[in-house]
């Protein structure tokens, strides 16, 4: 869906709201294109609406901190606001976030056989948790610093409205973006995610979270809006409400389902006294495009930056369980996906936008000496010659590192499509405007193609990358690495430490043993049915107390288990991990 420039001349009844779409981190990096060409145009500083679900959270919280310490006169440099200044931001967040990625989040967070094991026995702590804890070290907290210095504690999620100078904290932003003599809008930042528990859309913004639709006349009615400046509210909604942190936020709208367990919120709901456990997962089960907000937003004017996943061509479909299941899904994602495109697309027509534009990682655009574009076709490669665009639509959707090849690709990719789409397909500008590092790309794809396809290839495995970069030498690696693994459990297995973790596992040996396990099954099951019977809580209470080791009789094998979790994300993220970098290094 392509656009004319001329029609995005904002005026005073203008309302421009950019949607940044999940995808993990493929899609965290294709949007910072997005907007560098968008902060090029001048057209960051009139966005009023950013709409962002999972991979398009991390990095859209990211951009919109950015925003707050650039409006508030809080930059170190003592930057102002103008058209160049959103230029200088996207600038440092190409640098930032990139290095940020290439901590190798997803296997940090077992680095710590600490939390590892605090992941295992608490019921309140989970990956996901942990990925919120991530998210802040390595991509917000030092943006946070930077405009309060001394802080120490986690950035909550009401704090994050931006107050320009000589306006008081409960100002209105809507009538503050209407005012025309405010040419630097401030963006209201709704960070999508899906309820678990009803099926529905749920935001986080800086002032109130709940369901996406209208707000409701009760405000404790289960999943309603609750707003951070409510004083009606009970005091221990208030305190919940109090420790709400902006990456809580970002987790749960990039909680993956079945990779990451969903975002649990206590203390907010109660229905017939009892109390309502919110359960968030990943934005995109519900809008991978975040369009739905923009939508009830009532946006004139919208920008989709899409990166999410497509189905590829499969001649002869895998017919496992797990496989039809994961092919299943992606076939529910692309109808939703079609249909809210086909939504946008009718809003158009029938005049309730006055221009929209949705560019796709496996849209195409025509190339110049200057900006080569990426090799046809879009559903297929031969991975030797063509089939680019394919490859980098085919990256993986996940939270490890990627590489420079990987980044800088996306970003670039990014870049060019925005500017073809929104220049209505006409070409791109002969020469850049600024020096964009992600433009370093280019000189790979002309001097070396066979290494940039190669490269993009082996970017849709989630795990042993480096094996295949490196070809006959990685194969042996492998070989090598396997025939350790297997001679220390042949060494452990003649050990008495062996016996001694392991032993109860002759158990399962017995004939009784399978009586066991189908009665252990029922009872879980009945406990689990009858869970809400106020007779069986100090059942229940018991049995987690058990888990959680204050009978102690898990802690010892799931300390042992983390620290053994822990020791292979070392040596992934120190060795594995590090050359994967190297290898893909512009």
């Amino acid at each position: 869906m392509s656009a004319d420039l001329n029609a995005w001349k904002l005026d005073k009844k203008s309302k421009l709201g950019l949607a940044l779409s999940g995808g993990g981190f493929r899609a965290s990096l294709f949007h910072i294109g997005v907007l560098a060409r968008l902060a090029e145009l001048d057209l960051l500083r009139h966005v009023e609406v950013l709409s962002t679900v999972s991979g398009g959270s991390i990095v859209g919280a990211f951009y919109y901190l950015k925003v707050k310490q650039l409006l508030e006169g809080r930059r170190l440099d003592g930057l102002t606001p103008s058209p160049q200044a959103y230029v200088t931001i996207v600038q440092e967040m190409e640098r930032e976030f990139v290095t940020g990625v290439q901590n190798n989040l997803r296997t940090r967070a077992l680095l710590d056989p600490l939390k590892n094991a605090r992941m295992m026995l608490s019921d309140d702590y989970s990956r996901s948790d942990r990925m919120a804890e991530l998210y802040e070290e390595y991509f917000y907290r030092k943006i946070w610093q930077d405009m309060f210095p001394g802080y120490q504690g986690n950035i909550r999620l009401k704090d994050i409205k931006i107050t320009p100078a000589g306006y008081q904290p409960a100002f209105n932003v809507r009538q503050y973006n209407e005012d025309e003599q405010n040419h630097y809008k401030i963006p209201v930042m709704a960070i999508n995610a899906t309820l678990l528990n009803t099926g529905e859309s749920w935001l986080f913004t800086a002032s109130y979270l709940g369901l996406s639709g209208d707000e409701s006349e009760d405000p404790l009615r289960p999943y309603s809006r609750l707003r951070f400046d409510d004083t009606s509210l009970p005091p221990k909604v208030r305190a919940k409400l109090d420790t709400i942190n902006l990456a809580d936020a970002v987790a749960a709208s990039a909680c993956v389902p079945v990779l990451l367990s969903p975002f649990a919120i206590h203390d907010l709901y109660r229905e017939e006294g009892k109390e309502v456990v919110v359960e968030l997962v990943d934005g995109g089960v519900y809008d991978n495009q975040g369009l739905k907000t923009l939508f009830r937003e009532k946006c004139t004017h919208i920008i989709c930056s899409d990166a999410s996943g497509q189905p590829q061509s499969d001649r002869t479909p895998e017919s496992s369980a797990s496989s039809v299941g994961a092919r299943s899904n992606e076939i529910l994602m692309k109808r939703v996906r079609e249909e809210t495109l086909e939504e946008l697309r009718s809003r158009k027509k029938h005049g309730l936008l006055k221009s929209a534009a949705c560019f796709h990682l496996r849209n195409t655009f025509s190339g110049t000496d200057q900006f080569p574009n990426l090799s046809e076709p879009v559903d297929r490669s031969d991975y030797e010659t063509d089939g680019e665009v394919f490859l980098l639509s085919a990256l993986r959707t996940d939270l490890d590192s990627f590489s420079d090849i990987e980044a800088c690709a996306l970003m670039y990719d990014g870049y060019c499509l925005c500017d073809s789409h929104l220049n209505n397909g006409e070409g791109l500008i002969s020469a850049p405007s600024n020096p964009w590092g992600f433009l370093r790309v280019r000189d790979l794809m002309l001097r070396d193609r066979a290494k940039f396809i190669r490269h993009l290839a082996v970017g849709k495995n989630m795990l042993f990358k480096v094996f295949f970069l490196l070809g006959y030498v990685g194969l042996v690696m492998a070989v090598l690495l396997v025939s350790g693994l297997l001679a220390l459990l042949w060494v452990l297995s003649n050990t008495g430490f062996y016996q001694s973790m392991w032993g109860f596992c002759d158990l399962l040996k017995s004939p009784g043993s399978l009586v066991v396990v189908i009665a252990v099954g029922l009872l879980s099951w009945l406990l689990k049915k009858l869970s809400h019977t106020s007779g069986l809580r100090f059942v229940l209470d018991a049995i987690r107390g058990f888990r959680t080791g204050n009978v102690g009789g898990l802690v010892f094998p799931l300390a042992i288990l983390g620290a053994v979790g822990s020791l292979i994300s070392y040596v992934h993220v120190n060795i594995s991990d590090r050359l994967f970098l190297k290898l893909g290094r512009l």
